[in-house]
């Protein structure tokens, strides 16, 4: 028996960059489902900006850059550190203050149809990045590199695992989100 597999490695250098809903910022995009179910990106922050509203979603902002961010959801500024993911519902457009130029991992999904997770993970010896039983599952590598069947993934680079599995070795540190079906 053949397993299906769909899989792919997205580079960095690949991505869409987009100018933020309330034009503050940009997005670069990695990946997002269909009917726009869920979105991963990236977003640089230089400095002070609000979010734009997203009614329906929920999002888990995650800073992957090396300057924290703080966050006020007008009951006064936040820090939320380097690689702590920080789940907010979408309605809530924070004002966000950067201490310097850094980059936000976002994962946002459609809350009556689809769940997340985002973590933080070393990876050493051999480790599976798993959709089986998820829409998505998505490994973006922060320090090292990944090794897999098709091909390195070096820094800034994504897995994005839409069905089976892929086989990865490190070392590398990597941001491992998740995407859930609720329906």
């Amino acid at each position: 028996m053949t397993t299906v597999r769909e899989a792919r490695i997205i580079r960095r250098s690949d991505r869409r960059t987009t100018p933020w809903a309330n034009g503050a910022g940009t997005t670069a995009e990695i990946a997002a489902g269909a009917a726009s179910r869920w979105r991963f990106s990236v977003a640089t922050l230089d400095a002070g900006s609000t979010f734009s509203p997203f009614p329906g979603v929920d999002r888990i902002f995650t800073v992957i850059g090396y300057q924290p961010v703080s966050l006020d959801f007008g009951g006064g500024p936040t820090v939320i550190p380097r690689l702590s993911p920080t789940a907010f519902a979408g309605e809530r457009g924070p004002d966000c203050v950067a201490e310097g130029p850094t980059e936000a991992f976002n994962v946002m999904v459609h809350r009556t149809t689809t769940a997340a997770s985002v973590n933080i993970v070393d990876i050493g010896a051999a480790h599976d990045v798993d959709a089986d039983g998820r829409l998505a599952a998505l490994a973006l590598v922060l320090g090292g590199r990944l090794t897999t069947d098709l091909g390195l993934v070096e820094p800034g680079d994504c897995l994005l695992v839409e069905r089976g599995s892929v086989r990865v070795s490190g070392p590398a540190s990597v941001v491992i989100a998740e995407i859930l079906d609720r329906t």
